[in-house]
This record gives structure tokens, sequence and C-alpha cells, in this order.
């Protein structure tokens, strides 16, 4: 859990998967480019030996790349197409930011925010955060990127009513 006020913001504390572990899985997706990317050579040159195989013209580009610029520019290709693919992956992770006032769901540049006047009772199911209106329907289902106990602790800490079962874990 970390918390974050903006010059002139309420307070609020945002709920989200952690710093370390952000870069961790931008970390592993690089190494996993960087790893196919050094295989590329060896898995192109025998996929169209076999022939017949789908997207042969752009594997033959590939090729000839490799071979006239030497295979360390696929391993390049293969470590910026990772460190990519980890960004799109770190897009999709779903925050919550809890103010006293709100409880806001962010996915990426998507914010979904609830008034305290529209929720009745809030809990965790599942590993899922969810909002439930007076009328007992589910307002947001949605699996927070963050430890389930920093979220109810932000909770508590601006008083929302939590299901009785989740204050005991």
């Amino acid at each position: 859990m970390s918390e974050k006020r903006a010059a002139g913001a309420a307070d609020e504390v945002l709920v989200e998967m952690k710093n370390a572990h952000q870069l961790i899985l931008v970390a592993v997706t690089t190494v996993i480019g960087l790893v196919l990317g050094f295989f590329a050579p060896r898995v192109i040159g025998w996929a169209l030996g076999i022939g017949g195989l789908p997207f042969e013209k752009p594997m033959q580009l590939l090729q000839r790349i490799s071979e006239s610029w030497g295979s360390w520019v696929l391993i390049i290709v293969g470590g910026v197409i990772g460190v990519i693919g980890g960004l799109i992956l770190l897009s999709g992770l779903i925050s919550a930011k809890i103010t006293a006032r709100d409880i806001t769901i962010i996915k990426g540049s998507t914010k979904k925010r609830f008034a305290r006047s529209q929720v009745a009772l809030v809990l965790i199911d599942e590993g899922h955060l969810v909002l439930r209106d007076s009328a007992d329907a589910d307002l947001v289902r949605e699996k927070i990127e963050g430890s389930n106990e920093d979220l109810v602790t932000a909770l508590r800490r601006y008083d929302w009513p939590i299901e009785s079962d989740q204050l005991e874990g």
C-alpha cells in the first residue's frame, strides 16, 4: 500500500501492485524477449528448412537481417519487444484509490469513481473488491493488484462499511 498526496488533494491511499513487483514484471518480460531473440535465428533456420509454414516471408526477412547485421540485432529487438510487452501488462493492472469521500477503481487511464453515498457495503470476495449499493447489487467487482490486507486497512482507515467477516482477516 502506498499513500500519495497530490498538491491540494484530499488525503488518499492508493492500493496497487508494489513498485518492486512492477519492476520484476517488466524485467521478466524483457529477459523472455532477449532469450527469444537469442534463439530466433536457430528457430527461423529450422522453420524455413521445413517449409510450408505460415509467415514464411517475415521469417525470411528476419533471417536476412540476422545474416547481414548479426544475430545480436534480433536479441535487441526481442529485448525491446519484451519491455513493451511488460509495459502493456502494467497498463492493464487494476488499482484502487480510497479516500474518506469515494473509492476510485483505476485501470490504465480508465477511472470509475464511487461516492460514499452510493456504497452501502464493501467486501473482499475471493480476492476481488466488491462494492454494493443499498439494494445489495454489485456496483463493481474487480481484482485489485495489491494485497487484501492493505485494501482492508485502507478501508478501515476511512471507516468504510466493511462486511463483518472481513474485519477478522
